[in-house]
């Protein structure tokens, strides 16, 4: 909370005009979204982190399967022994007009891995899940500039009312009716009214010193991403090193642990085309540093997204800028994957098929109707084969029926989700951990709503998501068979919120 404010014990006033600033906390995608099962229930949740911290996050709960007759929610850090001892539980609000949705606020006090615990009871029995939340204090805001103006005379009129009624106090108050004031007696007026403005004007410094001090420590608080410092030799050696920005956020980079086999995740964008995508997974060599030989990705200018989990559960991603030349060609290993978008680089937000590199083909299920910014979808996408024939041998990817690649084409939002939604895997095994004998789906990772009745996955995978500010984005959609991974590339233009009614 920055900003320039006066204050003199019973005095406030207010003169922050400028406008807040935000931060790229999560390259630009805060909220969290969540698929998962609340014993028998099936739960679609939404969570609109807090701009601030202390702050209250918005909860939203939508029942996808069984009939709920109460929805509970409850704040928790995601260890330590804040993950053990609960406050009471806030009651969720059901919507009168969808009986299978819930609204909740729930205060974050400190900046940190949170998790929001939801209790179901209903026709199914009593079920629970935890969603784990990254509670960062993304912006410093500001008095709005309108409201200052309008303190500004009440202010005002309090100081030099403070000082009037001194001067009266020591002159006019104190002379008989009727009679005039004498000179001494005026002159102690002037002199207590002189001092008075020097109490006030010494009052206001003070408070403002202290303000800037204190306005000062918040913008310490205040989340500062990870740097990400690129460099590659002749050979296609692509070397990483984390740095620090100095965030007082207790982060250190000696305890990063593997999030679905990896400790990192690097996604690298062509720009300004957003035309291919090459996934890796680098490896760490020291604290904070990471190598991996590139596979002779196309030449050009490519924006990087490193992925990395804390052993705390906070996930963060790191953003650089690299040059790549021309490198010759070397085979994927291990999980690492690469794709083109072959339909060319034309912005294509009516397409919904996509094909594959093995001939098959990806279809996003989604109606006509406009997406709107900052609601939550579940984004679900087919694979056929070349005869439109929903395949059978999808295989897991890293743990995963699919991964997904969200992007603005200005490169303001970047998110990897899954499955389950936006939260990393190994934060919800960690909020898992907390329910024991519940929520075995995301202890173990089976993705059993994603799998067919012999267990493999089946041809749809979905994502929770919403998309965080209107715009045109690009969705990489990353599926294994036998052949390899295959991507399929689509496009979307998502509209400002309220431009659709429910």
């Amino acid at each position: 909370m920055r900003g320039r404010a006066c204050s003199i014990g019973f005095i406030v006033v207010g003169l922050m005009l400028a406008h807040a600033t935000p931060l790229d906390a999560h390259v630009g995608s805060p909220d969290v979204f969540f698929e998962g099962q609340a014993g028998g229930y099936r739960l679609l949740v939404a969570i609109r982190t807090p701009l601030v911290v202390p702050g209250v996050a918005d909860i939203e709960v939508r029942v996808l399967e069984g009939q709920p007759r109460e929805l509970t929610v409850v704040p928790l850090r995601l260890t330590g022994p804040g993950a053990v001892f609960a406050p009471t539980a806030d009651r969720a609000i059901r919507s009168i007009d969808d009986p299978r949705m819930f609204t909740a606020g729930l205060w974050m006090m400190v900046a940190g891995p949170w998790q929001v615990q939801i209790t179901v009871d209903g026709d199914r029995g009593r079920g629970q899940a935890s969603v784990p939340v990254d509670a960062l204090a993304s912006r410093v805001l500001q008095m709005d500039r309108r409201l200052a103006l309008v303190l500004l005379p009440f202010g005002l009129f309090i100081v030099f009312g403070f000082i009037a009624i001194v001067g009266s106090g020591t002159g006019e108050a104190q002379t008989e009716p009727g009679q005039s004031l004498s000179p001494r007696r005026r002159r102690r007026a002037w002199i207590a009214r002189g001092i008075a403005t020097v109490f006030v004007a010494i009052v206001l410094m003070l408070s403002n010193w202290w303000w800037n001090v204190e306005a000062s420590n918040y913008a310490d608080y205040v989340y500062k991403p990870l740097q990400m410092d690129p460099s590659l030799d002749s050979r296609g050696e692509l070397s990483l090193t984390l740095r620090d920005p100095g965030w007082l956020g207790f982060r250190v980079l000696d305890d990063l642990a593997p999030d679905h086999g990896h400790v990192m995740h690097l996604f690298m964008v062509r720009t300004p085309n957003l035309d291919r995508l090459v996934h890796l997974h680098p490896t760490q060599t020291r604290t904070g540093t990471f190598n991996h030989r590139l596979p002779g990705a196309d030449a050009g200018q490519y924006r990087l997204f490193g992925d990395i989990v804390h052993a705390t559960g906070l996930a963060e991603t790191a953003v650089a800028d690299l040059t790549v030349p021309f490198l010759e060609k070397t085979a994927l290993e291990g999980d690492d994957s690469e794709a083109s978008v072959g339909v060319g680089t034309t912005f294509e937000p009516q397409r919904t098929t996509a094909p594959l590199a093995d001939g098959a083909h990806m279809v996003w299920q989604r109606d006509a109707m406009p997406l709107v910014a900052r609601r939550p979808y579940q984004l679900m996408f087919r694979v056929e084969d070349a005869g439109g024939t929903p395949i059978t041998d999808l295989e897991m990817y890293m743990g995963m029926p699919g991964h997904a690649i969200v992007i603005k084409r200005d490169l303001r939002v970047f998110a990897h989700i899954h499955p389950f939604g936006t939260a990393a895997m190994s934060s919800i095994a960690l909020a898992a951990s907390a329910l024991p004998g519940v929520a075995q789906d995301a202890k173990a990772g089976s993705h059993e709503m994603h799998r067919t009745a012999g267990g493999a996955p089946a041809a749809t995978v979905s994502f929770p998501y919403g998309f965080p500010q209107p715009g045109d984005y690009r969705v990489f959609v990353q599926v294994r068979r036998k052949s390899g991974v295959q991507t399929g590339v689509f496009d979307v233009r998502v509209s400002e919120s309220g431009s659709r009614t429910s």
